[in-house]
C-alpha cells in the first residue's frame, strides 16, 4: 500500500469542507484530522464541531483522527462515533490505561492507532501490535505544521515494519511531519503505507501534486 492521508491542519477554517471534498474528487480516500488539547501540545487545532460538520457535509472517506491529547478517554468518547481510526500517543498512556483503552475499543468496535513522538522509542509499540489498526511514526515534534522532517524516523519505520512481519500482524504504518516531494519517496521505500502530507499539499494544492507525491 502506498497512499496519502492529507492533513487539514493548515487549511483555513472556512474552506475545510470544500478542501476535503476536492481531495475526495481527486481520488483521496483517507484524510488526517489533527486534534490538540493545548496541554499535551501547546496548540489547538480542529474542534469537535468542525470535524462533525465535515463528516456530515463531505463525501464518504476514511476519517483518520490523530489525538494529541493528555486526557485520552475524554477524546475517545468525543470522537469514537465520528472517526474511522482513532490514534492516541503512547506518551499519554501507561500500561493500565492502555489496557482499558483496548477493552473499550473492543466493546465499541473502534479501530485504534498508537503514535510515537520523535523522542520516544518505537519498541514501546511492539507489545500492542495485535490490538492496533495503525502505528503512527511522528517525523516532527507534534503540535505544529511546517516543521523539517527528522531523518531518523525512517529507521523507526524500518524497525516497526520488521516487527509487524515477525509478529505476522496486519498493521498500517503511517508517518506524519515534514512530508513533501523531497521526503516522501524515502518514506515509502522504508515501509510507510500511509503518508500524512500537510503544508506542502496546502501550498501546492492540485491533482498534479497528488500524482507527483504518489509516483
Amino acid at each position: 500500500m502506498k497512499k496519502l492521508s492529507p492533513s487539514i491542519l493548515d487549511v483555513p477554517k472556512l474552506n475545510l469542507v470544500n478542501y476535503v471534498n476536492q481531495l475526495i474528487e481527486w481520488g483521496i480516500t483517507n484524510v488526517h484530522y489533527d486534534i490538540m488539547d493545548g496541554i499535551f501540545v501547546p496548540n489547538k487545532a480542529l474542534t469537535l464541531d468542525e470535524v462533525s460538520t465535515i463528516k456530515k457535509e463531505c463525501k464518504k472517506h476514511t476519517m483518520d483522527i490523530h489525538c494529541m491529547v493528555e486526557d485520552v478517554f475524554e477524546y475517545y468518547e468525543m470522537y469514537k462515533g465520528i472517526g474511522d481510526i482513532l490514534t492516541f500517543h503512547i506518551e499519554a498512556l501507561n500500561e493500565k490505561t492502555l489496557q482499558l483503552l483496548f477493552k473499550k475499543a473492543e466493546i465499541d468496535n473502534v479501530k485504534l492507532g498508537l503514535a510515537v513522538s520523535p523522542n520516544s522509542k518505537i519498541a514501546l509499540l511492539y507489545p500492542y501490535l495485535d490490538k492496533l489498526k495503525l502505528v503512527l511514526v511522528m517525523s516532527v515534534y507534534p503540535g505544529k505544521g511546517g516543521q523539517k522532517f527528522i531523518e531518523s524516523s525512517l529507521d523507526k519505520v524500518k524497525n516497526i515494519k520488521d516487527q509487524i512481519r515477525k509478529q505476522n500482524q496486519n498493521v498500517i504504518i503511517q508517518i506524519d511531519g515534514g512530508v513533501n516531494n523531497l521526503t516522501i519517496q524515502n518514506c515509502f521505500k522504508a515501509g510507510v503505507d500511509l503518508a500524512v502530507v500537510g503544508s506542502y499539499l496546502v501550498k501546492n494544492f492540485s491533482k498534479e501534486t497528488i500524482k507527483e507525491l504518489l509516483k
